[in-house]
């Protein structure tokens, strides 16, 4: 029982223990745990681009058939998977195209911030898996399981506010208006 609470009380004094959060953004932490293994961070292999303009692939083509939509790079994408998601366009059990629709809302948030972000290799104790990461840090962001960690318990994610709320964790890193005028967006909002 003292092995619990001590347990407990490591994981709520240590909140970098466990790399990933709910939200699955990493920062680069002073409060990290002895035994945790610094992530190592990589350029993406010509297997993970590939894989991933295949997935970019389908999605487009699921969203050409199912909506009339294409794939942009743009704004429209978050409407698009959004429209997936409420139309049940994607079984729950489906991770392949799940994550593949994350990987379409990492290039949006790309397209959004250029100079900011870059999709990168980042591998820790958890495993491998491709990050949206701040330019020359370890600040990372995890788009490609974003969406599918709640679809694949039923829930009908918020695209949009799933891709604010991600962009607001970075918002120390990102591009300012002047006067304090708040985030430089790249994508033109309507």
């Amino acid at each position: 029982m003292k092995l619990i609470y001590s347990f407990i009380a490591l994981a709520l004094l240590s909140p970098t223990l466990f790399a990933q959060s709910p939200m699955n953004v990493v920062g680069n932490s002073t409060l990290q745990a002895s035994s945790q293994k610094e992530p190592v961070i990589t350029e993406l292999s010509w297997m993970d681009q590939s894989r991933m303009e295949k997935e970019i692939n389908s999605v487009n083509e699921l969203a050409q058939t199912k909506t009339g939509n294409k794939i942009r790079r743009d704004l429209s994408d978050l409407d698009t998977l959004q429209r997936l998601v409420n139309d049940s366009l994607v079984a729950a059990d489906d991770y392949e195209t799940q994550q593949a629709m994350g990987v379409v809302l990492g290039n949006v948030m790309l397209a959004d911030f250029p100079n900011t972000f870059e999709w990168k290799t980042y591998e820790d104790e958890i495993g491998r898996s491709r990050a949206l990461c701040v330019k020359k840090t370890s600040d990372c962001l995890f788009p490609v399981t974003m969406l599918s960690r709640r679809m694949e318990v039923g829930v009908k994610p918020d695209v949009k506010k799933i891709y604010n709320d991600a962009i607001m964790l970075m918002e120390k890193h990102l591009p300012k208006l002047p006067y304090d005028g708040g985030i430089m967006y790249k994508l033109p909002r309507h």
